[in-house]
């Protein structure tokens, strides 16, 4: 029994109720008794009689306890009875063996009735209960269950899930979450291998071009003007190349487990500025505990597109809000149209002529794998801005004074 006190309330509740029943039942013979058989009362009234009763004020109340007190054991008194014939008094011998058997015999045949019909009604309850809820939620837990254990393996829907009425929607419900499951995680499964053939053939293209882009230099000083224009063409589009292998070898990656140090800020916008080729200008602290690798490509990937769209330089600004570090990055470019707002930290999703489009979605993940997140802030005509939200142990390195610096 998984309610046993539950159960014992219902027990005892139907007990009172049949008990009830049968002295309510059994009354009526007490007053019949009363009433028709005129014999067995008599008009000497004994000085110890027991109890006064009027038939023209008794509710039925008092008359059910006068028959139980008859029904229970026990040596009984006479009883006497006012009402039956105007203000005549009448004695009631109680304790005559025949009335009081025929008493309790009537009494415990309607208790049985009762009992058996209690007990009747609240086995189909439960039978109910069983089949039409017990049954078929038992059986949604342990298929939800059976399937959470493999979820490659999809588990039939038992029949008394589907049987139950009640239970229809969930059925339905569940045979949908399994079949989406397994669609999902087979087109994963697919992704997998598709993007792990993808990193060794990128792996490949990366190092051809690299190679390539060493030849290339020595066309810069080939003694042929065609050749050296043309140069510096192919050298570009070798670099947009070799960046697009890496960009895709660190999308397909798992972002690395973050190590944060205590890195110098006015060196690391220099190296954007360097490698951007936009003039970065910091303001906040000098010094911040966080991982190198991962805030550099952050900055880098933003500033890189930035450039790509006109932009000639970005601003850092970095300050404390509560319990985050907020790094604001922000340009002078034209700004990103509304439209592109929605998708815009989709991979391959790129607008931008010779992007890919992972730029974003990688300063996202780096950003994702150091507890924080990057949005966009805004986006104007005068520009766009984005902000890094970073744990607040960001400042644990005891930063100095603020440096504000053209890189």
């Amino acid at each position: 029994m998984r309610h046993p006190v539950f159960y014992l309330v219902i027990f005892a509740t139907a007990c009172l109720v049949v008990t009830v029943v049968s002295t309510l039942a059994t009354t009526t013979m007490v007053y019949r008794q009363m009433v028709l058989s005129r014999a067995s009362l008599a008009a000497a009234v004994p000085a110890t009689a027991a109890a006064t009763i009027d038939l023209r004020t008794l509710s039925t109340l008092q008359l059910a306890t006068t028959s139980l007190e008859m029904i229970l054991p026990g040596p009984r008194g006479a009883l006497i009875v006012t009402g039956l014939d105007g203000d005549s008094q009448w004695r009631l011998d109680l304790d005559r063996p025949k009335f009081r058997t025929a008493l309790r015999l009537a009494f415990f045949s309607w208790f049985a009735a009762g009992a058996a019909l209690a007990g009747l009604v609240i086995w189909m309850a439960r039978r109910y209960q069983m089949r039409h809820y017990s049954a078929p939620l038992t059986a949604l837990i342990d298929t939800i269950n059976e399937f959470s254990d493999d979820p490659t393996v999809a588990s039939a829907i038992p029949d008394a899930i589907t049987q139950s009425p009640e239970f229809t929607a969930a059925a339905g419900a569940l045979e949908s979450l399994q079949r989406n499951t397994l669609v999902a995680l087979r087109q994963r499964e697919r992704l997998a291998d598709i993007g792990e053939a993808v990193a060794k053939i990128n792996h490949d293209i990366r190092n051809v071009l690299s190679s390539a882009t060493l030849v290339a230099d020595t066309l810069i000083a080939s003694q042929d003007p065609r050749v050296r224009r043309a140069a510096p063409h192919i050298v570009r589009s070798l670099e947009q190349s070799v960046v697009l292998c890496q960009s895709m070898l660190d999308y397909l990656a798992e972002p690395a487990i973050p190590d944060p140090d205590i890195i110098t800020m006015s060196e690391l916008a220099s190296e954007i500025a360097a490698d951007s080729g936009l003039v970065v200008q910091y303001n906040g602290p000098d010094r911040l505990y966080l991982d190198r690798t991962m805030m550099a490509r952050i900055l880098l990937n933003l500033a890189r597109n930035a450039a790509t769209v006109g932009a000639s330089r970005i601003t850092i600004d970095i300050w404390r809000a509560g319990r985050l570090g907020v790094v604001d990055i922000a340009d002078d470019g034209p700004g990103i149209p509304r439209g592109q707002w929605e998708d815009l930290f989709l991979a391959f999703r790129s607008r931008q002529r010779g992007g890919s489009g992972l730029g974003l979605a990688i300063a996202r993940d780096l950003a994702v794998a150091q507890g924080g997140n990057l949005k966009l802030a805004r986006s104007t005509d005068d520009g766009s801005e984005f902000r890094l939200q970073l744990p607040v142990e960001m400042f644990n390195a005891r930063p100095h004074t603020g440096l504000s610096a053209d890189a």
